[in-house]
This record gives structure tokens, sequence and C-alpha cells, in this order.
């Protein structure tokens, strides 16, 4: 005999007894089960140590003769655990919107901490309270607040909600980042800086050593020390400090490795030919 549906066996350490229970219900009614024939069919389909359980709960009767009604009703009063309502209403007013639910999650959620409350006819208000003030500050907020509160149900604060959170994850995905801008400023720049000056070729110059073709984080005397004011990180021919209008450029020979001009891209460029001179040793 084939049934229409399909219906998993209970096991009472993973599942849950009123889901099966409703679910079984349903089975019954949908394939015309018979009344003789529907405690047979629940033992069918409960796992072993369910079937172990009924027959201690029902103990000293055989379960296989206790009638279907009788068998359902001893695993309703075992399943069914005693609910404080105060407890319960707690775990509801305290609840909050988690960071990273959604509003169709939050407002779910809302909803299943109240089906121990016994709120009876107050139970939409409750839950469009429960569901508005749960939210965390922000856009939806604020835009609950605005709403008439006399002309707000629960259905229209998720539908507003929804919009809401919409239209706040439109704007953020219409921004733009722009690039970033740099500029000389009158700091010297430290060891890993990266900051560019615009030459009149509309070309960089790198802010340790002066020259072009490279940045100053790639720069291969960026851990060299001034000769002018002592501070690590740049030449002596970019230093920024008052000292070093007393030290002339013209006529210096370089002779020190810090002073040499190649450029930290393996070759040396037309200002390292100009301004600089090398000492063989």
């Amino acid at each position: 005999m084939s049934f229409i549906g399909n219906l998993s066996v209970f096991d009472h350490n993973i599942q849950e007894w009123p889901v099966f229970k409703n679910r079984l219900e349903q089975f019954i009614k949908l394939n015309g089960i018979k009344e003789d024939s529907k405690g047979a069919l629940l033992i069918t389909y409960l796992s072993d140590d369910t079937y172990r359980l009924a027959r201690n709960l029902l103990h000293p009767k055989v379960v296989e003769d206790v009638k279907f009604e009788d068998l359902v009703l001893k695993l309703d009063e075992h399943f069914t655990p005693k609910r404080c309502l105060l407890a319960e209403r707690q775990k509801f007013y305290e609840a909050r919107k988690a960071a990273g639910e959604s509003i169709q999650e939050w407002a779910v959620r809302v909803r299943g901490l109240a089906v121990y409350c016994e709120f009876g006819t107050a139970l939409d208000q409750l839950l469009r309270d429960r569901f508005v003030l749960g939210l965390s500050a922000g856009a939806e907020r604020d835009r609950l607040f605005e709403v008439d509160a006399e002309k707000l149900t629960f259905a229209k604060a998720q539908e507003v909600a929804q919009q809401a959170a919409s239209a706040r994850q439109a704007r953020a995905a219409a921004v733009v980042k722009e690039e970033p801008v740099y500029r000389v400023s009158g700091a010297r720049a430290g060891p890993a800086a990266a900051s560019r000056a615009p030459a009149g070729d509309d070309t960089w110059r790198c802010a340790v050593c002066g020259l072009k073709n490279h940045d100053a984080i790639k720069c291969r005397f960026k851990n060299y020390r001034c000769q002018v004011c002592g501070v690590r990180g740049h030449l002596r021919k970019v230093c920024k400090s008052a000292k070093n209008a007393s030290h002339s450029r013209v006529h210096n020979l370089d002779t020190e490795p810090a002073e040499v001009g190649d450029c930290n891209d393996g070759y040396e460029c037309k200002e390292c030919n100009v301004f600089n001179m090398r000492f063989s040793e």
C-alpha cells in the first residue's frame, strides 16, 4: 500500500513532538487511515528510543493494546514542558534584532516568541511594538517612528521597515569612492611615505630623494639619515629643515653611498648623471 506524502520517523532526541504530531494528523487525514489502524501507524513511525520511552510511560499496559488517542495523550503529557507565562513574556519583551539579522527574519522571530505568551486580542499590537522597539537605531526605526501609531499594524510595520532597509542599501551601493589625492605638505616624509609632488612636466618626484620614476615607499634611500637634520627617511637635497638654507648644493661632491643617485628601478636617470658623481673604490 502506497501513501500520499512522506512522514519521517520520530526520534524525540532530535525532533519536536508537537511538530511530528501535527504532521501525523495531516498524514492520517490525507490517506484516510482507519481508526483501528492509527495506533499501529504511530508506533511504526517511532524510533527505537522513542518506542522504548512510550512503552515505559504506559507500563504496565502494552503499547500495542492502547488506543491511538490515549497514546497521543500520554506522549503529549511527557513532551509538553510546563512553561512559565511570565518567563515567556520576559523573553518576548527583551528581544532585540541581532546584527546581521534581516527584517524578515526578525519579524518571524518576534512572532515565534509570542506563541506561549497568551496575548489574546492584543497580539497584533504587541507584535508591532516589539518589532519596532527591538530595532537598533537607524533608518528603519526612524521611518517607523514617523508613521501614525494608530494606523500602524504589525504587517504594515514590516512593509515600511523593509522599504527603508532597501532604500538604505541602494544608497550605500551608489556611493562612488573617490581616488586618493596626493599633495606635498611641509612635514618631512618618513621611511614609508608615499606622498608625491607634481613637477612641471606632469611627472612625480620622490619625497625621499627628489628623483622621478618611483614612489617614496619604493625608494632605495628611504632608510638613510639626512646629513643636514639627522632625521632618517630623506636625503639632504630634499630636506625642509631651516639648516638646509646654509648648505648649497652647488659644487658639492656626494661621496657617501647615501647620496648615490641610482633609481630604485635599476637604472640611472638623467638627473642621476647630471647632479651626482660616483667614485670608484
